[in-house]
């Protein structure tokens, strides 16, 4: 991976958050902590309550939470 400039800033916001982890790690870490980012229970309600009726006609035809619960 080329580390351009968008990467750099990245990958330097890694390092305060794991400054134990060496930089030819931190891509690895960020990559996982994204991917858990997105599955985790508070993560998926918040995705969720935040969709329910965003398009417009859509508000009262159903909350898949609801409707369909994980």
């Amino acid at each position: 991976m080329t580390e351009t400039d968008e990467i750099a800033r990245i990958l330097d916001e890694a390092a305060r958050k794991w400054p134990e982890a060496p930089r030819s790690r931190l891509i690895q870490l960020v990559m996982a902590d994204w991917f858990a980012g997105g599955r985790s229970p508070s993560a998926r309600a918040s995705a969720r309550k935040a969709l329910v009726g965003a398009l417009p006609g859509s508000a009262g035809l159903y909350d898949r939470g609801h409707d369909w619960p994980e």
